[in-house]
């Protein structure tokens, strides 16, 4: 999803490229759905089951097989550390989209790939001028760096007309799916019980609850009556939860990119974590973080909703990010050694 507008920049460029999967989510359905609604497919996908050191060398493989001249990978996810050290072990050339985010956190896997991405980077394309900055302060940093703003203003402008209305009540959209909040029985208890008790501020809280959150209910033994009051649903696709987002009074999430999307959309957000690394959106008062005290998450939900219809400053940039990563390579980019 975060892909979409570069591979529509590849596409008006007419660049040749392929579109790698590594498996790390194997709901067929889920993302079949997903690159339908995005308008591509990928060329290969991982045919085994998901494992690091086999996706690794598997993007080898085809590395030296189609011969590619530069990976590019997005964001903070396993498949961006497997690009990653593909890359580097296959004298390619390696791009980072979303370059520069941290939440100072070394115990996060997502903020030690970020590091490392980063780190072995040839071309760093930032989200907003904070993150570039914060690069440039970096001394040994080997790669080029370029702010250009996020995908996802690209992505929620060219999909608006299909970001419709699913419900006319005033309602909470709430997703939780992280790794520190379903590793702990009690906290999951504590900010289940906590929602269930603030269902009284809106008509309705939906939960669209993911696969992991469903699965480690079950492993810790919790029952769905903690959230009797609450709307849990099924996962949904990525158009349908911003769909969601748009018409919703507030977000209550856990989730990097539901931030971002809260605050493109204009809509507040509480972040039930300790840290964040898109403090961008914490600076301008869109969003605020809670931890898992159950006495903090209800009073941020009361206090955030008041932020509703207030404007945030434009730190993720215009739309065109897509294309400007695509003329940033086309003008800069001849081989990784002469980067």
């Amino acid at each position: 999803m975060k892909n979409y507008a570069i591979v529509q920049a590849l596409r008006a460029a007419e660049v040749d490229f392929v579109v790698l999967h590594t498996n790390q989510h194997q709901d067929p359905l889920l993302r079949e759905a997903i690159f339908s609604q995005m308008g591509y497919v990928p060329d290969f996908i991982f045919p085994q089951s998901y494992r690091i050191g086999a996706a690794i060398d598997w993007v080898c493989d085809l590395i030296h097989l189609l011969q590619i001249d530069l990976i590019l990978v997005n964001g903070d996810t396993a498949a961006s550390i497997i690009g990653g050290i593909a890359a580097v072990y296959s004298d390619v050339g390696l791009v980072h989209v979303e370059a520069g985010l941290r939440a100072f956190d070394n115990c996060m896997y997502e903020e030690r790939n970020r590091i490392m991405v980063d780190s072995a980077a040839h071309y760093l394309f930032t989200y907003t001028q904070q993150h570039a900055e914060y690069l440039n302060k970096i001394p040994d940093l080997r790669g080029r760096i370029f702010n250009v703003g996020n995908t996802t203003v690209d992505l929620i402008q060219d999909f608006s007309d299909e970001l419709v209305k699913l419900r006319s009540d005033t309602y909470a959209y709430i997703t939780l799916h992280r790794k520190e909040f379903t590793d702990s029985r009690e906290r999951m208890i504590d900010v289940f019980l906590t929602l269930n008790a603030l269902a009284d501020e809106f008509d309705a809280m939906i939960f669209p609850m993911h696969p992991r959150t469903r699965a480690t209910m079950k492993e810790h033994g919790l029952s769905l009556d903690l959230l009797s009051r609450i709307e849990v649903i099924d996962s949904v696709d990525p158009l349908t939860s911003l769909s969601y987002q748009k018409s919703a009074e507030l977000i209550i999430t856990d989730s990097g990119c539901i931030q971002e999307e809260a605050y493109i959309l204009g809509v507040p957000c509480v972040t039930v974590r300790d840290n964040t690394e898109r403090s961008e959106t914490i600076v301008a008062g869109a969003n605020v973080l809670t931890g898992f005290s159950p006495t903090i998450i209800r009073d941020r939900v009361r206090s955030q909703r008041h932020c509703h219809n207030q404007p945030f400053p434009p730190v993720y940039g215009e739309s065109g990010a897509g294309q400007r990563i695509v003329k940033t390579l086309q003008e800069c980019f001849s081989n990784w050694r002469t980067y």
